[in-house]
């Protein structure tokens, strides 16, 4: 019996595929956000706060670079439609997640569930879609909510960072009492900085006048 072989470039035309599309730039940023997803949720979770903020910004900006670079080089490919959006999710979802325990005075339960429910659903009809040839890219809406999400995100790190240990009731009452004695409120914190330590209970002499605040 005789046997021809037969020699082929399959495997050379199957590595080029994958550099050419699967595994193009663009993706490979969208790649790249997943494992800073990982890396920003460790230290978010121990409460690095700026070292987090560091990464998660940096995560922000590759999510507008892939796209960017995918429109401009025309580099747009299935793999990219469904993997982007789902880092996104992921680190989007597992901020608020960790979130929970941290900022629990802020943030319920309830409404990081609705948040991850929403993205499973808006996962699921991009899925069913995509299986039946239907493009489903995220479109101006989408995107809105995303930058919206991130923003919030970067407050809050920032909130627990630098700005938890303020007692931001007291410049208000302050400011508020300063404005009833028809006094520039900017000024009168300025003159009575020094008695920002005082408890909110008892305030102290703001502009002329003692005030006590029962709650």
């Amino acid at each position: 019996m005789y046997i021809e072989y037969k020699k082929t470039n399959a495997p050379s035309e199957k590595l080029s595929f994958l550099k050419s599309t699967a595994f193009n730039l663009p993706n490979r940023i969208t790649l790249l956000r997943l494992l800073l997803a990982v890396v920003f949720f460790a230290f978010l979770s121990y409460r690095y706060f700026n070292v987090a903020l560091a990464v998660f910004f940096v995560a922000v900006v590759t999510d507008w670079l892939d796209g960017y670079l995918a429109r401009k080089w025309k580099l747009s490919t299935d793999l990219g439609r469904i993997v982007d959006p789902f880092v996104d999710k992921v680190i989007i979802c597992g901020a608020f997640i960790i979130f929970i325990p941290i900022a629990k005075d802020v943030i319920a339960p309830w409404m990081v569930i609705i948040i991850v429910a929403r993205e499973f659903f808006v996962s699921s009809i991009r899925g069913f879609s995509e299986s039946k040839g239907v493009k489903f890219a995220s479109n101006m809406w989408g995107k809105t909510k995303m930058v919206i999400q991130s923003g919030t995100i970067c407050a809050m790190i920032l909130y627990f960072a630098h700005f938890r240990t303020i007692i931001w009731m007291e410049y208000i009452v302050y400011a508020f009492l300063c404005t009833l004695r028809k006094e520039d409120p900017v000024s009168c914190l300025i003159n009575n900085i020094a008695c920002m330590d005082v408890v909110i209970y008892d305030l102290p002499d703001v502009c002329g006048k003692r005030y006590y605040l029962l709650l």
